[in-house]
């Protein structure tokens, strides 16, 4: 039997969630049953790269135009393509492949409709733009229950979300789980990760270590307003982070407009249970204090860390849990469920 062509539409050699999240699929989905191709970002550096997956070259001196054709070759190559990246896949790439029939299906990974937090409207600029797009795309899924079932602005999701996956084999869970020394952030340093209130949390705690890893336009401010116990890291590969957790104790992120942080899942992957906000029906994912704690505020925050001072034993348990947590997601089981999908769509 021929086997199935699949186009991933990301740049699978640069770090970003989506990105990442691609280069994996291309890593787990069956090679005796698809043939991958997927996208990479010309760099000056060398990069190694999966041998079994075939590759489409944006470059970035061209890249309007090499973008351009890199998706429709894909696309039209394709039996099914895969297209996550919603404000780097081009529309009249989409248009040409509804005109040819092409299959394609996407993810929605946060916020779409509720305008109080980031929402996908703010990002495509306006709801009429958003809707012109997605009105190209038959197949849409959320990545959690919260999602597909919290969109009533005319986007018309699959019921059934679509999880993503981690890949638990780069992290370790060997650390030893005394007591709470070390906090960890990883992302974005932007006003929605609501960074600058981490930063105030961490003028509570003196005898705490606040990890802080990611780069963007609040880096000065975090320079400038920090405790002496915050330590703001440079430019960290992907491939490091799986170290430095071996070290923390606590991931926390404070956003209020998430979809499935997959830091979450890495923290896990590596017994580091997560403080989250409740606003993005993360409480579907994490049980509070089993595996995690999914709280409301600042007020609640604070207090539930000096809780996991004053009990190691909560955290250690918590810890133990997390871990347990990933392996749920652990893309040798996901990658089963999008197998399912990817057949039924093709």
């Amino acid at each position: 039997m021929r086997k199935k062509k699949i186009f991933l539409g990301a740049y699978v050699n640069i770090n970003n969630a989506q990105n990442i999240n691609c280069k994996s699929l291309a890593s787990y989905l069956d090679k005796e049953k698809y043939v991958i191709k997927t996208l990479k970002v010309s760099l000056k550096e060398y990069q190694k790269l999966n041998s079994e997956i075939s590759y489409i070259t944006v470059y970035k001196s061209i890249y309007i135009l090499s973008n351009f054709f890199a998706f429709l070759y894909g696309i039209m190559w394709s039996d099914l393509s895969y297209l996550p990246k919603h404000h780097s896949t081009p529309i009249l790439v989409l248009k040409i492949a509804k005109i040819f029939n092409k299959k394609v299906f996407t993810t929605i990974e946060g916020n779409i409709c509720d305008l109080k937090y980031k929402s996908m409207i703010d990002s495509f600029g306006s709801k009429q733009k958003m809707l012109k797009y997605f009105s190209l795309i038959p197949n849409i899924y959320g990545i959690t229950n919260h999602i597909s079932s919290n969109t009533d602005c005319g986007i018309q999701l699959n019921k059934k979300p679509l999880f993503l996956g981690v890949d638990r084999k780069i992290f370790t869970n060997k650390r030893k789980i005394k007591k709470l020394r070390n906090i960890i952030f990883i992302g974005s340093l932007i006003k929605r990760k609501r960074i600058i209130e981490l930063i105030d949390i961490a003028k509570e705690f003196d005898d705490l270590n606040f990890h802080i890893i990611g780069s963007g336009p609040l880096k000065s401010d975090i320079l400038k307003y920090s405790s002496k116990n915050v330590i703001l890291y440079d430019h960290i590969n992907n491939s490091e982070i799986s170290n430095i957790l071996i070290n923390m104790d606590l991931n926390i992120l404070l956003s209020k407009s998430e979809g499935f942080p997959k830091v979450i899942l890495e923290a896990a992957a590596a017994s580091v249970p997560s403080i989250v906000y409740n606003n993005y029906g993360m409480q579907d994912i994490i049980q509070t204090n089993h595996n995690g704690f999914v709280l409301k505020n600042k007020k609640e925050v604070i207090k539930k860390i000096h809780e996991l001072i004053r009990s190691p034993k909560l955290l250690h348990d918590n810890s133990i849990a997390a871990y347990e947590l990933s392996k749920e997601f652990d893309w040798n089981i996901q990658i089963k469920k999008w197998e399912l999908e990817i057949d039924s769509l093709l």
